[in-house]
């Protein structure tokens, strides 16, 4: 019995582990060189089926301006983007989170 419980500790801290190290958090520096502001931004996995909060919440990014934004809960590094701008233009993209560090809006 007593080698039972020492085992069983293992065993869980093995099966949590790699769940552990896939759910990472990614910070993206967005730089907005667009030319209008940026009101909200949506990222979400490729393999989503929807789209997850808006990453700026209240938070404008004015033209010229930067922001960094936090991806929580990453599993999977691709990520499709969906910019809405203050003139009403809706842009999609996609990046991936794990190998950028920033993504700049251009014209």
């Amino acid at each position: 019995m007593p080698l039972f419980r020492p085992l069983m500790l293992v065993l869980v801290a093995a099966l949590v582990a790699p769940l552990a190290a896939h759910a990472e958090t990614e910070t993206l520096r967005v730089r907005n060189r667009s030319g209008v502001d940026l009101v909200r931004m949506f990222a979400s996995p490729v393999t989503d089926e929807y789209w997850r909060d808006d990453l700026l919440g209240q938070y404008v990014v004015p033209s010229g301006g930067n922001a960094d934004v936090t991806i929580r809960n990453v599993s999977e590094c691709l990520y499709d983007l969906l910019l809405l701008f203050s003139d009403g233009a809706v842009v999609p993209d996609r990046v991936d989170v794990c190998a950028s560090e920033s993504y700049t809006i251009e014209p």
